[in-house]
């Protein structure tokens, strides 16, 4: 009895030193998962676009992407989902810019664009733009000649002609386009031919669809509009047709940027440089008929658009400047005696 005591006891000793042992080397080591290389990672977009292209051009990404998803919201709340990328009019990528709420960031497509669609400093690169364009009645057109309205200038200098357009002091899009003009041909200038056409105006419309509404059915000859407003409406038998004024014309730029908070910048690259070079882009926004222009018309290998006719808004992109040229507007202009 005591000998089977005793083998006992030297076999408890053993076991116990066995786990003394172990404790101190930490225990069996632990084998660590492994990184899953392929799981999916997803990119949140801010857009100020229509809905409608934005989830288009969302649902092409993921189409061709297989391990980065994008996601849209079109809002910037404070408590809701931080965004990565956003892709508005260039304004607002300037206010954001301000805010130091955006990084610089280099890619490839983006250095190809000329230096007046793009940041000096990488903070925004242009991808689009929605032109003011001329919507002419098709029955005052064959009156008058269509090659007498070709441009700017022929506005100024044909008589008894009927002129639509919006309030330039109601919205972003016709504030804009208030201060590309004056970019463009200084504020003297700008201000005095948009004097010399107020007489044609009868009365300024608070509504983007009112001025091509009333050209449309002969209420005025000619409207001063986006064309993204009126591209949806240009079917065989509308009674309107759409000019480019062939000196140029204002424009809002639209733009991709990457926020400051952003943590994916190889993923947000790879969208951007998506914008910019993959024909599917301009598909959409063809077959969603968007109205804009793209900057490289032709894709990424053709020639840029022409920036001497694509007129930018360069010097009142801060609100108090914009504030400014408005109320000189409304004073010289619009309310002028």
């Amino acid at each position: 009895m005591l000998k089977l005591t005793k083998k006992y006891l030297a076999l408890f000793t053993l076991m116990f030193s066995c786990l003394l042992l172990l404790a101190g080397c930490g225990g069996a080591p632990k084998q660590q998962p492994e990184p899953d290389k392929h799981k999916q990672q997803s990119l949140v977009l801010y857009s100020e676009l229509d809905n409608k292209f934005t989830e288009d051009l969302v649902a092409a990404f993921n189409k061709e992407q297989k391990e980065l998803q994008l996601q849209a919201i079109y809002e910037l709340k404070p408590d809701g989902v931080k965004p990565d990328v956003v892709l508005a009019e260039r304004r607002t990528l300037s206010g954001l810019q301000r805010q130091e709420r955006l990084k610089p960031l280099a890619f490839a497509a983006g250095d190809s664009l000329p230096k007046k669609f793009r940041d000096e400093d990488l903070y925004w690169y242009g991808v689009f733009y929605d032109p003011t364009v001329f919507l002419i009645n098709q029955q005052y057109a064959r009156t008058l000649g269509q090659s007498k309205l070709k441009s700017w200038k022929d506005l100024e200098n044909t008589e008894q002609l009927r002129i639509a357009m919006e309030n330039l002091s109601d919205s972003n899009s016709t504030q804009n386009f208030l201060a590309a003009f004056a970019d463009h041909y200084g504020e003297s200038v700008s201000l005095n031919y948009l004097w010399n056409i107020n007489r044609f105006i009868g009365q300024y419309s608070k509504f983007p669809f009112t001025p091509i509404r009333m050209t449309a059915v002969g209420d005025a000859d000619l409207a001063i509009t986006r064309q993204s407003y009126v591209f949806k409406y240009l079917e065989s038998k509308f009674p309107a047709y759409v000019v480019y004024p062939e000196e140029g014309t204002a424009v809002n730029l639209f733009c991709v940027g990457v926020f400051q908070s952003c943590r994916q910048d190889a993923n947000a690259l790879t969208f951007m440089e998506w914008l910019l070079t993959e024909p599917s882009v301009q598909k959409i926004s063809q077959e969603d008929a968007t109205g804009y222009l793209f900057l490289f018309p032709r894709g990424i290998d053709g020639a840029a658009a022409d920036g001497e006719k694509v007129w930018l808004n360069n010097s009142y992109l801060e609100p108090d400047k914009q504030e400014s040229l408005t109320r000189k507007w409304l004073d010289k202009v619009r309310f002028s005696k």
